[in-house]
């Protein structure tokens, strides 16, 4: 068995991690719209300069595309990692056509001690629980610039 697999398993054991329901795009739609509002308030924040909190907002505009997609394939989750292996799970049982490396830059499950190019979670957990409220604006645009690819494969994966 997979690590993916025995993450899924350990996941969907409580109520609290992953739920197993019917699929429902009334709430898939819910959270695409809830991404697009994220990423609108991220600009504003950008343009009065708040990079920080810009960042955090840009990390849960891609994380509700992630949770649009699980409501389609019918689970709700409470629990971030969660979320990640059953995208990762979907991916590998060929049910969900979305790049994996997408999911990875977002987050890796395996975060490496020599990786060179930090994710967004790494990114969104410096600008949340550091005391600088300074950030690298380089991430901030690679944060942007996977919002949107990760918003247009939603909507591709919301309309299959």
């Amino acid at each position: 068995m997979s690590q993916i697999e025995n993450q899924l398993k350990w996941c969907l054991k409580d109520d609290r991690r992953l739920v197993k329901t019917k699929p429902d795009m009334d709430v898939a739609q819910k959270h695409l719209k809830k991404s697009e509002y994220n990423y609108s308030v991220m600009l504003t924040l950008e343009k009065l300069k708040i990079y920080d909190w810009a960042l955090n907002i840009g990390f849960y505009a891609i994380y509700h595309c992630f949770l649009a997609i699980l409501s389609k394939h019918g689970y709700k989750s409470k629990n971030q990692s969660c979320t990640l292996t059953l995208i990762l799970s979907l991916i590998e049982q060929k049910k969900l056509n979305l790049d994996k490396d997408l999911v990875l830059q977002f987050d890796t499950l395996e975060v490496e001690k020599d990786m060179t190019s930090p994710t967004a979670r790494m990114e969104r957990e410096i600008s949340t629980y550091d005391v600088e409220t300074s950030i690298d604006l380089h991430q901030l645009k690679k944060i942007r610039e996977l919002i949107i690819k990760v918003q247009r494969e939603t909507i591709m994966v919301l309309a299959e």
